[in-house]
C-alpha cells in the first residue's frame, strides 16, 4: 500500500506541477480563478515545488521504514492541510464549487497515507 501510494503521489504532484507550469491559466480558470500576471506567477513557483516534491517522492519508494514513514506523513499533512485550505476558500467564495471534489479525494488519499504510514512494520533494531 505504501509504495502504491508513493507512487500515485509521484504522478499526482508530476502531472499537477507541469500542469501549473505550462498551463497556469487553465488550471486557475478549474477552480474559477481568473488568469492575471500575479496569480500565474505564484501557480507556476507552485508548479515548480511540486514537480520538485514528486522527485523526493519517487526516490523515497525504495527507502528504509523511517523515511517511507517520513514521505507519508508529509504527504498526509500536505493533502490534509491543503484540502482544508481549499474548502475554506471556497466557503470565502474565492474559489468555484470544482475545488470541493478535488479537496474530497485529497482528505480520502491523506488518510490512505496516514494508514499505510501506522501499518509499517517497525525498523529492526
Amino acid at each position: 500500500m505504501a509504495t502504491g501510494l508513493l507512487v500515485l503521489s509521484t504522478l499526482a504532484l508530476a502531472v499537477t506541477g507541469v500542469g501549473y507550469l505550462v498551463t497556469p491559466a487553465l488550471l486557475l480558470a478549474v477552480v474559477g480563478i481568473e488568469s492575471a500576471p500575479t496569480s500565474d506567477f505564484l501557480i507556476r513557483t507552485e508548479g515548480v515545488a511540486l514537480v520538485c516534491a514528486a522527485l523526493f517522492v519517487w526516490s523515497a519508494r525504495g527507502g528504509q521504514r523511517g523515511q517511507v514513514r517520513g514521505v507519508l506523513f508529509g504527504l498526509a499533512v500536505y493533502y490534509i492541510l491543503g484540502s482544508v485550505v481549499d474548502l475554506v476558500a471556497f466557503a470565502q467564495g474565492v474559489v468555484g464549487p470544482a475545488s470541493v471534489p478535488s479537496a474530497a479525494v485529497r482528505i480520502v488519499v491523506g488518510c490512505a497515507c496516514t494508514y499505510a504510514m501506522l501499518k509499517l512494520p517497525p525498523a529492526s533494531s
